[in-house]
């Protein structure tokens, strides 16, 4: 008892056999290996989710069936893959059926202690340096995929990302060079006199103001979970509803447009009082069918929207003056159709530039109230 309450090493002995117990007993004695379960061929796994063993000794005195499954449950189980199993017979006839059934080594209860214990001691080791090992690969695994996951959310919110490397069909729709048609909710985001600003300022300046414009808009966009697609320049290009799709992409677009112009205001100001400009933000919104996808060459590609649904969010974005949201007749069909009311004033049709027909256009006047959308993100 001694020997199994100071033992370094836990040995579950698989058996029905007390003989086979007591032969073990022996062989272990005085060891810094101890007997810590004894328990019948189909009590394994639970013994084993009781306590992880580092070491398992098969009394292989059964027949081959029972032998080959008790082996087969111990090698497929996470918890004992890796662990030694040792067989134990009363005499070498069991030899071959034991390693058939998968056992790491072969012993009789006639060998001698000294040897019993080298031979075990010798695959614990072998045992420690694998289980080392694998808890490393383990580690660097969870660490590569970490800091995919980290590169990735720097592009898309947290909870798209999380969406998209759980499921390998939005991976393979992102990274595979396929194209899909889906609605989507475009929108452009422009800021109002970032000539005169770069003509005022020295390039650095410039730069930190662009980095703090960015930043204020991609958090925003990832608040309502859009994806950014472009920043180009002085303007950003958001998509709602891809890759995955969403039926309120509409909503969220118009929410966080309002909250980019609030938001932009306040930092417009600052930036007025730090270095006296001008500035303003202009958002333009459509909906409709895009094409998404990877466009490129092999070399370097870029997940990107395409169609005439993003060319008119782009006009209306231009054509927005500061602190405005103009969006289309499609986005409010679509609102209306889903029983939200924004708050959206008319403005006269509008011909943009390279269609033939107008488009009706609607905006959200900065100076109201909330816009009374039942929406928060999740």
């Amino acid at each position: 008892m001694s020997a199994t309450l100071s033992a370094t090493y836990r040995t579950l002995l698989v058996s029905s056999s007390e003989s086979t117990r007591g032969v073990l007993s022996r062989l272990l004695d005085a060891s810094d290996i101890g007997i810590d379960d004894m328990v019948e061929p189909d009590q394994v796994i639970a013994s084993v989710a009781r306590r992880a063993p580092d070491l398992i000794v098969l009394d292989v005195e059964a027949d081959a069936t029972a032998l080959a499954r008790v082996s087969g449950v111990l090698k497929a189980n996470p918890t004992t893959l890796l662990v030694p199993l040792v067989g134990l017979a009363k005499s070498s006839k069991q030899r071959l059926l034991a390693f058939e059934a998968g056992v790491d080594d072969f012993l009789t209860h006639q060998v001698r202690r000294e040897e019993f214990l080298v031979r075990v001691r010798s695959l614990l080791k072998a045992s420690a340096t694998r289980r080392q090992l694998a808890a490393e690969q383990l580690a660097e695994e969870v660490k590569r995929r970490e800091l995919i996951r980290a590169a990735f959310r720097r592009y898309i919110s947290p909870k798209l990302a999380d969406q998209i490397l759980a499921s390998p069909e939005l991976l393979d729709t992102m990274f595979a060079g396929t194209h899909k048609r889906t609605q989507v909710a475009v929108m452009f985001a422009d800021m109002r006199g970032f000539t005169a600003l770069s003509e005022r300022l020295n390039p650095e300046q410039v730069v930190e103001l662009l980095n703090e414009f960015f930043k204020l808009l991609t958090e925003i966009t990832f608040e309502y979970e859009g994806t950014v697609f472009s920043m180009a320049g002085d303007s950003l290009l958001v998509g709602f509803g891809v890759p995955v799709a969403q039926e309120d992409g509409a909503e969220r677009s118009i929410v966080a447009a309002k909250q980019m112009l609030e938001k932009f205001s306040e930092l417009a100001h600052r930036w007025k009082d730090r270095y006296g400009v001008e500035t303003g933000l202009g958002i333009g919104i459509n909906v409709g069918e895009v094409i998404a996808g990877n466009i490129g060459s092999p070399a370097y590609m870029n997940y990107t929207i395409i169609g005439d649904t993003v060319n008119v969010a782009s006009r209306l974005g231009q054509r927005a003056r500061a602190g405005e949201m103009l969006f289309s007749d499609a986005v409010k069909n679509l609102l209306d159709k889903r029983g939200v009311d924004v708050g959206a004033m008319p403005l006269p049709s509008l011909v943009l530039r390279g269609r033939s027909t107008p488009i009706g256009i609607f905006c959200v006047p900065t100076a109201t109230a909330e816009p009374r959308v039942d929406f928060r993100p999740n």
